[in-house]
Formats: structure tokens, sequence, C-alpha cells
């Protein structure tokens, strides 16, 4: 990486940690009704030592506390939580509202249970298949688990499973059963595994829990054919429909990962509402079409005013840089 690209790299990630700091102080004078903020998560720790365990990648993972304190946080500024359903019903104006999902389908899931009943709020979990059906880890936690224990340092190890992420899911467990022995996949601890499909059952009929689609391999949609993708989304989904009771409607891209012929396809399957990772606001209306895109900001294990950062506020780091690059160009 020469010099100009460290800096075009760099200064993003500057903008977006500014926005960090100051982001708490400017939502106490923004307005941000009519708008609708989603938020995702993947796994909860029961507690700090828990999470020391070092069984799962640390990705936007958090305690029952600090959960707690992000729904504490919202409610305590009048927003009002809602499930995919209550879009479909319509949302009332001049309201502020946020939505809270998991991908993947972690067992730890169960330990955000408490926590909806006590502020009775809804949640979306949306289900991993193949790793529910064969009760084996998330390969990202496996070169966590593994490579963690051998010493490697968290950023290798975030640069290993990113290079994977460009192969296909056989691909990649080929690779780990080479790298880790052919019992790799087994899970830790309760930390680790995805829920059993009894598990998932039990956890579907919670009046406050909504079961959504994350494919059947957890795959990298846009490694992958059409009838691939179709295939992906259909198994996952007669799955979830045989144990949940009902045929899910909504569908959350792996990684984030997207294009347009995606969305053509989810639509060709049958979902109504497609959930990516772009860290921008939902404004309200949301716009009519077949399906419709739900933006998503990542939750950190942070102080809770700073989630969204400038993006909370319409920005991107990025964005905002390569603007100014162009007004500076157009100046010269």
């Amino acid at each position: 990486m020469n010099i100009k690209q460290k800096v075009d790299f760099s200064i993003p990630l500057m903008i977006d940690k500014m926005g960090d700091i100051f982001n708490p102080f400017f939502l106490k004078f923004k307005n941000e009704k009519n708008q609708l903020l989603i938020f995702y998560f993947h796994g909860v720790y029961e507690s700090l030592k828990q999470k020391e365990q070092s069984h799962v990648s640390p990705q936007n993972n958090v305690t029952k506390e600090q959960l707690s304190e992000f729904v504490e946080y919202f409610l305590e500024n009048d927003y009002k939580f809602i499930a995919p359903e209550d879009l479909k019903k319509g949302l009332e104006k001049d309201n502020s509202y946020v939505m809270i999902t998991f991908d993947d389908g972690y067992y730890n899931n169960f330990y955000s249970l408490p926590i909806l009943e006590e502020f009775q709020v809804p949640a979306t979990y949306f289900i991993t298949t193949n790793n529910l059906v064969s009760n084996s880890s998330y390969w990202w936690d496996v070169i966590y688990k593994y490579r963690t224990k051998e010493g490697v340092s968290l950023k290798m190890v975030q640069q290993e499973q990113e290079y994977l992420k460009r192969f296909k899911y056989f691909e990649i467990d080929q690779y780990l059963l080479h790298n880790f022995g052919n019992t790799c996949f087994e899970p830790w601890s309760d930390v680790d595994r995805p829920m059993s499909i009894e598990e998932l059952k039990i956890f579907a009929e919670h009046d406050l829990v909504t079961i959504g689609n994350h494919t059947h391999n957890h795959v990298i949609l846009t490694n992958y054919t059409k009838a691939e993708i179709i295939e992906e989304f259909k198994k996952s989904n007669e799955i979830l429909t045989e144990i949940i009771g009902y045929k899910p409607n909504i569908l959350a891209f792996p990684n984030g990962n997207y294009s347009s012929s995606l969305i053509e396809l989810a639509n060709k399957v049958g979902f109504q509402y497609v959930f990516t990772t772009n860290s921008y606001i939902n404004r309200l209306p949301l716009k009519t079409a077949n399906v419709i895109m739900l933006n998503r900001y990542m939750a950190k294990a942070v102080n809770i005013n700073e989630y969204g950062s400038f993006s909370r506020l319409g920005y991107q780091g990025d964005l905002l840089y390569h603007n100014f690059k162009k007004k500076i160009k157009n100046l010269i």
C-alpha cells in the first residue's frame, strides 16, 4: 500500500472516529423523528468473564448488561421499538423508531430474552440453518478460537477471516479442516454453539421474537450463481418453516454483500424486506417497492451514545472525504 492509498484509507477512519466523539453532542439537538434506526448484533454474553473465554470472534458481541443499557438509552429518549411486522401495518408519524436484530442463530441469543421481557421490546433473529441442523461452530469462530489459542494477534485473525470471504463455503470448510483437524467445527461451549432445532422451536414461540432467513450456509452471496443463491434462500426457508411453523419473508444478507440482481432474486423467492449492513438511517415513510431494503448499523460494545457515529446524522466518512477531495480538485 503506497502513501496515497494509506491516506485514502486512514482519513475516512479518522472522520468516523471524530463522529464517535462529537455525535453524542449533535444528537442532543438533532430531530430524529420519522426515522427508523436498525442495529445488528451477533452474540450476547452473560458476563465479561464469559467474553474473556475467547470462544467467539469478538464482532459486535455484547454482555447482557450492555444490551440492557442499549434498550434503556433509546426508551429514555422516547424511541419506539418495533418488529418487521409493524412496517406492514404502518408507523405513526412524528415518532422515532428502533429495531433490534441478531444475525446467525447463536444459542447465546437466549440471554437476550429476559431483557426483551423486562422492557417489553421485540427483536428479530436471522438464522443460518446449516449450523443449526449440524450443530457446528460458525467458520469465523473456528478461526478465532484456534488462532487465538496459538497466540495469533486479533489483527492477523481478522485478516485471515477477510481473506476467506472470497471463497465458497465448502472451500472455507476444507481450509479449516486442513488447518485445524476433523473436530474443528465442534463447539467449545454454549457461547459459540448455534441453537438446536428444538431450541429454535421454543425460541420462535416467544411473543417478542421474529425469525428471519440468513441463508443455509452463511454464504457471501456475491460469490455465487443465481441458481445457487436461490437454492440457499429456499433451503433455509424450508428448514425454518418446518421448525417454526411459518415461512420467513425477511432476509439479512450474510456479511452485508448484495447487488441489484440479488434483490430481484430475493423478490422471486418471496422476501418482502431485506436487511443490509449499510450504516444509514431509514427515512420514513419507506419507499414502496416489491422488496424493501433496510439499512442497519453495527452495534458496538461501547458507550451507547456513540451508536451510528456521523452516519447516524446521514453522513459516511468515506463519502465526506471523497466529496472534500472533489471540491479541492475543482478549485485547483
